[in-house]
């Protein structure tokens, strides 16, 4: 699967712009630090499943007196998910990410934070999901979920 749009970073304003390394599963999932608000760690007992909404919205949380919607980074990277995890770990949204602010993205676990120049190059050129020549590394995308993710369904 691949986007048809620009990647969101094609030409950082600075090369000492940020990024957070995120797993999923064999993956490592690349946010841009300005993007993040938070990193959470929720309890399952805290996420509020609703089954009438599409995937990859997997459920809701509250924090900080708003409704959270949470998005399982394993069904938009396409990759297995080897069981429900008791505490999960959100990568919360800024409003940089546009559509996608207020938004958490459950992922394996936060790995840490790098620069631009010790990411593989071909990582900010490509929107493809499952990029090559990127060591398993794939830079998230906002325009890999539906526009309506998050809309009331009938």
């Amino acid at each position: 699967m691949s986007a048809t749009t620009t990647p969101m970073v094609q030409n950082s304003t600075s090369k000492q712009e940020r990024y957070i390394l995120t797993q999923v599963g064999s993956w490592v999932l690349v946010f841009p630090n300005r993007w993040i608000t938070e990193i959470l760690r929720v309890q399952r007992s805290r996420v509020l499943d609703l089954p009438v909404y599409q995937s990859p919205l997997i459920g809701v949380t509250h924090h900080n007196s708003q409704i959270l919607p949470l998005v399982s980074a394993h069904q938009v990277l396409q990759t297995e998910e080897m069981s429900l995890r008791e505490t999960s770990t959100i990568i919360h949204l800024s409003n940089e990410a546009g559509s996608l602010s207020n938004v958490g993205i459950v992922v394996d676990k936060a790995l840490g934070g790098t620069s631009q120049d010790q990411l593989p190059p071909a990582l900010l050129t490509t929107t493809e999901l499952h990029p090559q020549d990127t060591d398993s590394m794939v830079f998230f995308q906002p325009d890999w979920l539906p526009a309506n993710l998050w809309h009331p369904q009938g």
